[in-house]
């Protein structure tokens, strides 16, 4: 596709040459004509969400007739946007990729796409005996929360809070936890919840005669973590 654009550009450059284009900027206009031609925008306006995802890829449905979808204000504009998990259409013997779909809303009913983030949403092969770690999709306080959960005797889940600001995604808080089924429960389980953009955290932890003890503090706070950049390997 590159050479294809640059053999139309180097047209367009020879033939301002012979029609006596002297000023730079109309050749710069022309050019950008002719590599518009091979390198199409795909649409950021739909009249509804599915219009929105790309082809070979459709919204999850975690439960039958319950999809992975989740309304609210995300942008402060007064207007309901979306988020909602998709996943590529099953290939043979594998577990399909998922991405975190989220697009605003307008007040012509329609919706513009904000992101598509890769690796924010864990495959239906990666929650261990478990099985779909898979857990939830929601808005909530104006940020879009992801969970996940699995293993096996020893279980583990994953809270994940996006929020929308400076025109763009940014993870800005989590929360982890492990615990052995054999002993504890959810409730009693290692956690740690972080707050990013205030570098307040919470430390719990259950020792081995069942004592459960909290820690607070905070943090120096770290450049947050762009949604388009996010790897959930990279939080351990």
């Amino acid at each position: 596709m590159k050479k294809l654009i640059v053999r139309s550009v180097g047209i367009v450059a020879l033939l301002s040459y012979i029609v006596g284009y002297n000023d730079p900027s109309q050749i710069q206009i022309a050019e950008a004509k002719a590599a518009s031609t091979h390198t199409p925008k795909p649409a950021a306006k739909a009249d509804n969400i599915n219009a929105l995802i790309p082809a070979g890829w459709h919204i999850l449905e975690p439960f039958q007739d319950e999809k992975a979808i989740a309304e609210g204000d995300l942008n402060k504009d007064g207007i309901a946007d979306v988020a909602a998990v998709i996943e590529k259409d099953a290939g043979k013997d594998e577990a399909s990729p998922r991405s975190l779909l989220i697009a605003f809303g307008s007040k012509n009913n329609t919706y513009t796409l904000s992101i598509i983030a890769k690796n924010v949403i864990l495959q239906s092969d990666e929650g261990g005996i478990w099985g779909d770690p898979f857990d939830s999709l929601t808005i909530d306080r104006g940020s879009v929360l992801v969970s996940d959960y699995g293993g096996s005797n020893w279980r583990w889940y994953n809270k994940y809070r996006f929020r929308y600001q400076d025109h763009d995604w940014f993870l800005i808080g989590s929360t982890s936890g492990t615990y052995f089924t054999g002993a504890v429960t959810m409730e009693q389980a290692d956690e740690d919840d972080i707050n990013y953009l205030t570098g307040q955290f919470i430390k719990r932890r259950t020792d081995e005669q069942g004592h459960l003890t909290t820690k607070k503090g905070i943090q120096r706070k770290k450049p947050l973590i762009r949604l388009k950049e996010f790897n959930p390997e990279n939080m351990q």
